[in-house]
Order: structure tokens, then C-alpha cells, then sequence
């Protein structure tokens, strides 16, 4: 369930898909496997909750310090980049 995927980590095929606002919420919960942790990424348009057992979360958060240390410091916004003039004076 939590290993790393073999298929690409988007659909490039989706018209739709765009960088987004989205919220991450974290939140303990009994259910009838034990206690899990409901783990909700909520955008303007979706909502996915998913329930991870303790070994299961570890696993995720592992994927997303080594994802995050892959990433560069610097941000590059996609399409056109508009420069301002330099101020009159």
C-alpha cells in the first residue's frame, strides 16, 4: 500500500491539472483495524483522506523528506515571467 508507485506521480495527460492552494490536515482516529491516522489533502475542487496505520504514516513521511530533499531551493514559475520596470527617478 505504501510502497513507492511505479507509474508517474501525475497524470501529464490531464488538461486539468495545474499547481493549486491545497491544505494538509492530520488528525487521529479509531477505526475497526485500530487507530489510524486520517491524513486529508483538501483543494478548491477535491478532497482525498487517506487512513495509515503507524508503520504506514513512517513510510509516507519518509517518501516526502527524501522527495523534498531532491527539490531545488530555487523556484522557477512556469510560463512567462513578467520583470517589472525599474522605478522612474
Amino acid at each position: 500500500m505504501t510502497q513507492p508507485a511505479l507509474v508517474p506521480p501525475m497524470d501529464q495527460a490531464n488538461a486539468l491539472l495545474a499547481p493549486t492552494d491545497a491544505q494538509l490536515a492530520l488528525g487521529m482516529v479509531q477505526t475497526p483495524q485500530g487507530q489510524r491516522m486520517a491524513l486529508t489533502i483538501r483543494t478548491a475542487s477535491t478532497t482525498m483522506t487517506v487512513f495509515l496505520a503507524r508503520d504506514d504514516a513512517d513510510v509516507w513521511a519518509e517518501n516526502i523528506r527524501v522527495g523534498a530533499g531532491q527539490m531545488s531551493r530555487l523556484i522557477v514559475p512556469s510560463g512567462p515571467v513578467r520583470v517589472p520596470p525599474p522605478p522612474a527617478g
